[in-house]
């Protein structure tokens, strides 16, 4: 089984997971800061698909609870639709429905529906900046451990 990268594709940032090479475990990878310069961003993604010898991308795609995809999925899609001639390896979309949520649950930041407060320091703008990059690495991971678990259950099943 090849190597996947996961995509997180946010307005600011994004994350970046990969899969092991059995496809069964995916791992936060790093996190892309999204400049104006789109050659910048696709030289990147391809810096870092060589340096992996990832041979596919999962991206996640925004579908609202209703099903339908609206301004964010459309943005992905496009942005996709961009990224398609700059790389070799195939993409495939992912329901990423309430990924950086679960990011967050897995991070530990919320608790009961409520942020932890951090008693006896102050957060910083770059400790928030710092936990933005953590999460979005984190949603993206979260996007490619339930591809690659449907995958295998599929396989399975077959």
């Amino acid at each position: 089984m090849a190597r996947l990268m996961a995509l997180d594709v946010g307005e600011t940032r994004i994350g970046v997971a990969l899969s092991d090479t059995t496809g069964f475990l995916a791992s936060p990878y790093t996190t892309i800061h999204v400049s104006r310069n789109e050659q910048q961003k696709w030289d990147t993604i391809q810096r870092l698909l060589e340096e992996t010898e990832a041979e596919g991308i999962v991206v996640g795609l925004p579908i609202s609870l209703d099903g339908q995809i609206h301004a964010q999925g459309q943005k992905v899609q496009s942005f996709v639709e961009r990224l398609q001639p700059h790389i070799s390896v195939p993409i495939t979309f992912w329901d990423e429905r309430l990924s950086t949520v679960e990011a967050e649950r897995l991070r530990g930041q919320r608790a009961g529906g409520k942020r932890q407060r951090q008693v006896g320091r102050v957060r910083t703008q770059s400790k928030r900046r710092q936990r933005g990059h953590e999460i979005d690495a984190l949603a993206a991971t979260v996007i490619l451990q339930e591809y690659l678990d449907h995958r295998t259950t599929e396989e399975t099943s077959v």
